[in-house]
């Protein structure tokens, strides 16, 4: 962020104030102008210039200088550049203020009371932070030479990059956001073994059970079908629904003895999953460990009698 403060002396005791709000609490060093009762062309000119790039700007005391000309004339460039501005106004301002405020102060909030303008700067400073941290995210993508699409997001989570998948974060892409395929983010951490990448999406917010459209499985499903005993249990400690049949018609207890990970079936049993739902075929997880001629499964499985016995 590009903080401008604009004053009519730098004995402004506002502008003392401000500064240090500035300064001591959020640690920006502001641009100040210094009004007084003009400026000479090379300073106007170098004011101007800073306007041009600020993006925030406060007003110690609009009252004070709403007569002097290059003041008005910095107004409008602060207008014209939709920079949103903060002003202090000691006094009601005359009609060529009022011109100017009609004009086009979309983006300024006027106070007729300083406390009240640093606690509404307050209560936004951390929008603010927001919305430039997201900025400078997609410039640093930009410059990588990296799209900001969500194939490319997923990418770089398949790769447990850190660092670029957290700039991908700051920029704005949503942690529920799907591949071009229909595959939810976690799903693709989950595919990848990225077990940190799961529990750093789930973190901020990624939906849990969300069912991917290419395979029409749930996040906890694809890690039963790698075999990822850490993500499974992660995802089971979160919730995750251990009951979901796939879109294909598969519960994850068939997957599960399907995949004949006798750990994974273990776990999934002791925190609920029912062996005894029916597949596509009309065949259960029960049913498979016998087929399959796994009597460790069996075994397992029968600790849990048929709900309907």
């Amino acid at each position: 962020m590009n903080w401008l403060i604009i004053a009519n002396s730098q004995d402004d005791e506002n502008l003392i104030q401000l500064r240090n709000f500035l300064e001591n609490k959020h640690g920006v060093i502001p641009y100040e102008i210094i009004v007084g009762n003009g400026l000479p062309k090379d300073e106007l000119f170098e004011a101007s210039r800073h306007v041009s790039q600020a993006t925030h700007c406060l007003v110690t005391d609009s009252s004070k200088m709403e007569n002097i000309d290059d003041y008005v004339f910095l107004m409008g460039a602060l207008c014209g550049n939709n920079v949103k501005t903060y002003i202090y106004q000691s006094k009601a301002h005359d009609d060529k203020f009022e011109v100017l405020t009609k004009a086009g102060l979309s983006h300024s909030n006027i106070y007729n009371n300083l406390s009240e303008l640093q606690r509404n700067l307050e209560a936004d400073y951390q929008s603010f932070e927001r919305a430039d941290n997201q900025k400078q995210a997609l410039v640093q993508l930009f410059t990588l030479g990296i799209p900001f699409t969500s194939d490319c997001y997923a990418t770089y989570i398949a790769k447990d990059d850190t660092d670029i998948c957290k700039l991908f974060a700051d920029a704005g892409m949503l942690c529920n956001a799907r591949t071009s395929e229909g595959t939810p983010l976690i799903s693709i951490a989950t595919r990848n073994d990225c077990a940190d990448k799961v529990a750093w999406l789930y973190e901020q917010g990624a939906d849990i059970n969300a069912i991917s459209t290419d395979r029409g499985y749930s996040p906890v499903m694809d890690a039963v079908w790698r075999k990822n005993l850490k993500i499974t249990e992660y995802l089971i400690s979160k919730g995750a629904d251990l009951n979901f049949i796939s879109s294909d018609g598969q519960p994850i207890m068939v997957l599960a003895v399907g995949n004949g990970d006798a750990k994974i079936v273990e776990l999934l049993l002791n925190h609920g999953a029912d062996p005894d739902l029916k597949d596509s075929m009309g065949m259960s997880a029960r049913t498979y460990a016998s087929l399959f001629k796994r009597p460790d499964l069996v075994e397992l499985i029968n600790k849990y009698p048929p709900k309907d016995n």
